[in-house]
C-alpha cells in the first residue's frame, strides 16, 4: 500500500508529493518526509517517485498476469 506526502523536493526545495510506501519512512526516491506536512497544497509530483510508482506497479501487474495465465513468475 502507498500514500502521497508533501515535502520539499531536494534539488528545487519546492513543496511536491511523494509517494511513501505505507510502513516506510522514505519516499520512493529516497528523501525522508514529514507525514505531518500534508496541510500545504501544491499541485507538483516528485518526478523520481512517480517512475518508481509506475514501475512498481506494472512488475505487480505483470506478475498477476502471468500468474492468471497459469505461467509461473
Amino acid at each position: 500500500m502507498y500514500e502521497m506526502h508533501i515535502a520539499p523536493d531536494d534539488s528545487s526545495g519546492l513543496l511536491v508529493w511523494h509517494v511513501i510506501a505505507k510502513e516506510a519512512g522514505s519516499s520512493l526516491c529516497g528523501q525522508s518526509v514529514d507525514r505531518g506536512a500534508d496541510g500545504v497544497r501544491t499541485d507538483r509530483h516528485c518526478l523520481p517517485c512517480m517512475r518508481s510508482f509506475q514501475d512498481l506497479m506494472g512488475a505487480q501487474a505483470d506478475s498477476s498476469a502471468g500468474l492468471s495465465d497459469g505461467l509461473t513468475a
